[in-house]
């Protein structure tokens, strides 16, 4: 077979397999909006919780690793630390903002 027959096989069985793609599009939708607004709004609140819970762990966990580091330092190395913090911050203000930032600023 030679590659003009190959690509034209390919297209063609692209072309039978699009009806067949487009109904199962039009079936998901089609299930999900025969649910009521009530099913929909109860399902949005459980995500949305669930969202919150998840972020909350995530958020403790980071809290602890955090906290974790910090009690392995010694006070020399934490005094070092918050004066590289301020340093920094101190030199970060003086910095220019961001080109595009200055561009499209409210006025």
């Amino acid at each position: 077979m030679n590659m003009k027959t190959i690509i034209k096989k390919i297209i063609l069985l692209l072309i039978f397999l699009m009806p067949m793609i487009a109904i199962a599009q039009e079936e998901k939708s089609n299930s999900a909006a025969n649910a009521t607004p009530a099913a929909k709004r109860a399902q949005r609140k459980k995500a949305k919780a669930k969202w919150k819970e998840q972020r909350i762990l995530e958020h403790e966990t980071k809290k602890a690793v955090k906290q974790h580091h910090k009690k392995l330092q010694t006070k020399k190395t934490l005094k070092e630390m918050k004066r590289e913090k301020k340093k920094s911050d101190k030199l970060r203000e003086n910095k220019k903002k961001n080109f595009f930032a200055k561009m499209f600023r409210r006025k």
